[in-house]
């Protein structure tokens, strides 16, 4: 996930405030911000960069970063002047297109292009819609989280329900595209990482949890969510029967359940 990145350490009771608590003024500004039109908005405080809510940030001093595009200026300088994470139990999620290098191959690179973004849109609405924090877009994987801290006490519940939303788009043709999704709760390590010669940081995750998740997702079938037993339970519910998967690369067997 993180190719070309260093992972970097430090800071890490703040990080822990912010991610497994929250921080009392990032949680104002992520309400007060909310509430402002529109996407797309900084991936920390959830500041507008388009329509009015864009134009009032800007005579407020917050414009995206002339460094990164997915945070707005104050954010970029906080990942800038306190990098480093700390290891915080949260739900994780992963989807992907399944058979993209195929679907390109026949149908050419603009076809390819539109139906990524066309899923990339329709996942993104499901995430956002139930308080989930987008990492990364990779290719045609998506990969977000709910932090304690972010998304609150009940952040399992919202990610299945993120991840039942993106399988049903999936099947009923509103996603455009035959897409596994996987969904995890563990402890992971979150944090900055840094490109070549400091000059980019960004936000990613990392631990065996992340590899659980993403193992999942691609044991998806297409317009599938497989969830683990683990989110299942810190939800509160049944979500039916368990299987037991033998993952690529995780040495124990994880139970999951189909959403589908």
């Amino acid at each position: 996930m993180t190719e070309g990145y260093t992972k970097e350490d430090g800071n890490t009771e703040l990080w822990h405030t912010i991610f497994a608590v929250g921080h009392p003024d990032l949680s104002a500004q992520q309400s007060f911000h909310a509430k402002l039109p529109r996407d797309p908005r900084c991936k920390l405080c959830k500041a507008p960069f388009a329509g009015l809510g864009g134009l009032y940030m800007r005579f407020r001093g917050k414009a995206p970063s002339s460094r990164n595009k997915n945070y707005c200026n104050a954010c970029d300088g906080f990942l800038d002047a306190f990098p480093g994470g700390a290891e915080v139990g949260m739900s994780v999620l992963f989807a992907d297109i399944r058979n993209s290098t195929t679907f390109a191959e026949t149908a050419g690179p603009k076809a390819a292009s539109d139906r990524v973004n066309r899923f990339l849109d329709s996942a993104t609405k499901s995430i956002t819609d139930n308080d989930g924090f987008i990492l990364a877009f990779y290719g045609d994987c998506i990969v977000a989280v709910w932090p304690p801290g972010f998304s609150g006490p009940n952040h399992a519940r919202m990610a299945l329900t993120a991840a039942r939303d993106i399988a049903a788009n999936a099947r009923s043709g509103a996603g455009a595209a035959p897409v596994g999704v996987g969904v995890h709760m563990g402890e992971v390590y979150i944090g900055t990482v840094q490109a070549a010669r400091g000059l980019f940081r960004d936000v990613s995750i990392f631990g065996v949890e992340v590899n659980v998740t993403a193992r999942l997702a691609a044991s998806a079938a297409a317009g599938e969510a497989l969830a683990s037993k683990a989110i299942v339970d810190a939800a509160g519910g049944d979500a039916g029967a368990m299987r037991s998967f033998d993952l690529k690369g995780i040495s124990r067997p994880v139970e999951a359940t189909s959403l589908a």
